[in-house]
């Protein structure tokens, strides 16, 4: 009997990770050299399509960020393990997150390339993981490898409508978290996760209503995150390293020569790593997390030197957490 039910739920994480590692490659995606030679190509304006395609990618990127920012399990670095039983042990959370955002400046109408603009953005995060294998203990003191738990996590990114942002968007995730280590006395804590977040609308300016250009992008990204941890004289540290791939329906629009906007809509990939770290206080069955990190930038346009943004420069990103875990 439990020999069958270890083959059920292998069974079920093995579909799942085959859902995660193939979901981005349902959209084509190009690049946001392509969709501003495109943007031009209509007439555009080689400036402006540049500055909005810039910002299209900068806006799929930390949308998916904020919907999956440092560890997928606030404050934990190894997998949670099963009650007594084999039956899965629960962990709800809640985590309140910003990442701080450069844009170029869609709504400056002067010639040439915009200026830039920076602000925060914050999200909130209600998530749930639940521990589904132990794993094996090839040896005294190591625990926990190849364990298994999976997670799941609604979100909300509300960037500030005082920088021409239409309402905020919402995100919906799913995932595994698969056990290296399993921390103990003597041996830290060691796992890695993969997930795909699905991700509402983003959208910044209306031509509509005068404003130079607008933005639309409805990302979809797909992430890993590798963790380590250990508790040191009763707070628990951990660090990471990740990467997300975001592809995105991205629509654009920019005020050309003629009467009515020109319209570009395509997909849009981007991708970036990301450093984390944290420390976590625990009180029995609640735990506080803090996390920081930074995500890397992305390669410049061609052609793009004298342009005020730099689109290297990276994003940092924080959050705050409370874990139960009874």
């Amino acid at each position: 009997m439990k020999r069958a039910r270890w083959s059920a739920t292998g069974l079920a994480a093995v579909a799942l990770l085959t859902v995660v590692a193939r979901a981005p490659e349902s959209l084509k995606a190009q690049s946001a050299a392509d969709l501003r030679d495109d943007c031009a190509a209509m007439g555009g304006g080689l400036d402006r399509c540049t500055d909005v395609a810039v910002a299209a990618r900068a806006l799929t990127g930390v949308t998916g960020l904020l919907a999956g920012a440092g560890s997928d399990v606030p404050g934990s670095s190894s997998t949670l393990g099963t009650r007594i039983g084999s039956r899965p042990r629960f962990s709800t959370s809640l985590r309140a997150g910003a990442a701080w955002v450069g844009l170029p400046d869609i709504f400056d109408e002067s010639l040439g390339a915009a200026s830039d603009v920076s602000f925060l953005v914050p999200a909130l995060q209600l998530g749930v993981a639940a521990g589904v294998l132990d794993g094996f203990s090839p040896m005294a003191t190591v625990g926990g490898v190849l364990s298994l738990d999976v997670f799941g996590a609604v979100g909300l990114v509300m960037p500030p409508s005082s920088e021409g942002f239409e309402g905020s968007s919402t995100n919906v995730s799913v995932g595994a978290r698969i056990g290296v280590l399993r921390e103990s006395f003597t041996l830290p804590g060691v796992s890695v996760s993969v997930a795909h977040r699905f991700q509402g609308a983003t959208r910044i300016g209306d031509t509509g209503l005068g404003d130079p250009a607008h933005i639309e992008v409805r990302p979809s990204t797909s992430s890993v995150r590798a963790t380590i941890g250990k508790d040191l004289f009763g707070v628990g540290v951990l660090a990471g390293i990740g990467w997300d791939r975001a592809s995105s329906d991205a629509t654009v629009e920019v005020l050309g020569i003629g009467p009515a906007p020109v319209r570009v809509a395509s997909p849009l990939d981007a991708r970036r790593r990301l450093y984390f770290g944290g420390a976590a206080l625990n009180f029995l069955l609640l735990q506080l997390a803090l996390e920081g990190g930074w995500a890397a930038g992305y390669a410049s346009l061609p052609g793009t030197a004298g342009a005020s943004f730099d689109p290297t420069g990276g994003s940092p990103f924080g959050s705050l957490a409370l874990r139960f875990t009874p």
